[in-house]
């Protein structure tokens, strides 16, 4: 969904249909909302499995080094690899030199930052505000039954950012300036985290898979309800936003109950080793991808309704991308993982 919706683009057009395919295929940016709820899901997990199991820690051993060495290693490689990039193709060093050292030294995970370096990170801030406060919330209520801790903090982190956000009207931004106000992104993890819940607690079973069809219905419909209301902004309140935007969340939370049927034959479809190599390189490839993608279209220019170089400046950077992702991953990420992997246990 993401790789779409940043490679296929097209001028505005006055055919219905045009300007329908086109915010349609804008809309499908919305596929990191989707990946907040896999993370919700894959980072809470063991998590509950201690909860469950009654562990007289309820942080994971060595959760924040693993966090650190998967995130920060092939971060600070773009930013150095980026920086001068940026410079060179936009100028104005000192934007980007302020706003790569913000980026290397974390203030960017506490503090608004330029949304013209890589606006894609606004991502990133989120997830990492989603690693803080989830091992706290964890220790917070430990003294709490597992069936009472996964109450309180699936609607935790559901309700306490819905509320700041409507008294405040803050949110989650990525430009001009990447922010993520008071951590109001936290509700796109409250579904994962209390999937996660149920599933170490076996309060679910088989026939709940049954809903994950229901979720490629929710999702495609919230798709074409946000692409139509931003056709018509001003015939739509802007509930009806809102409105698109938790349906397409519920979708990925009844997506993600394939999980409660490992042998569901959509399972097998949404493993095929392809996908999964691609879920292995996708940090790296969100790292990358964007810059190449807006690079392509300055050098290349517009197509002018030419076939051969709009099929140029979409899959030169796919390719280029998807290729440099592989071989950052292969021969940077996978080394400093083994490392750190190693690290751990030696200190066993």
């Amino acid at each position: 969904m993401v790789v779409t919706g940043h490679f296929i683009y097209f001028k505005e057009q006055n055919k219905f249909v045009f300007q329908f395919l086109r915010t349609f295929s804008g809309a499908l940016g919305c596929g990191v909302f989707l990946f907040f709820t896999l993370s919700g899901f894959l980072i809470s997990w063991p998590f509950w499995k201690r909860k469950k199991t009654h562990a007289g820690s309820q942080i994971p051993p060595g959760y924040g080094w693993r966090r650190f060495w998967k995130i920060y290693p092939p971060l600070a490689l773009s930013i150095l690899l980026l920086a001068p990039c940026f410079i060179l193709w936009r100028g104005n060093s000192p934007l980007y030199i302020r706003t790569a050292c913000e980026w290397l030294t974390g203030l960017a995970f506490v503090m608004p930052v330029s949304g013209k370096f890589n606006p894609v990170m606004w991502s990133l801030v989120v997830e990492i505000h989603f690693y803080i406060i989830l091992p706290i919330l964890f220790v917070f209520t430990k003294p709490l039954s597992a069936r009472a801790c996964l109450w309180v903090i699936t609607l935790f982190l559901f309700g306490v950012p819905v509320l700041i956000q409507s008294l405040t009207g803050l949110t989650p931004t990525f430009f001009p300036e990447i922010s993520d106000p008071f951590f109001t992104g936290l509700s796109n993890f409250c579904l994962g985290v209390g999937l996660a819940g149920l599933d170490n607690l076996s309060l679910w079973n088989k026939s709940w898979s049954r809903m994950a069809s229901v979720g490629w219905l929710l999702m495609i419909g919230a798709l074409a309800g946000m692409a139509w209301v931003q056709m018509n902004p001003l015939s739509h309140p802007a509930f009806q936003g809102h409105l698109c935007y938790w349906t397409f969340m519920l979708g990925t939370g009844c997506l993600l109950c394939y999980a409660s049927d490992p042998q569901h034959p959509r399972v097998d479809w949404l493993c095929v080793p392809w996908l999964r190599w691609c879920g292995i390189i996708s940090y790296e490839w969100y790292l990358f991808h964007q810059p190449m993608v807006y690079m392509s279209r300055d050098f290349f220019g517009p197509a002018g309704g030419h076939f051969l170089k709009y099929a140029v400046v979409i899959f030169v950077p796919l390719l280029a991308s998807l290729t440099f992702s592989a071989l950052v991953y292969r021969f940077f990420s996978l080394p400093i993982l083994k490392f750190g992997r190693a690290k751990k246990s030696a200190q066993k």
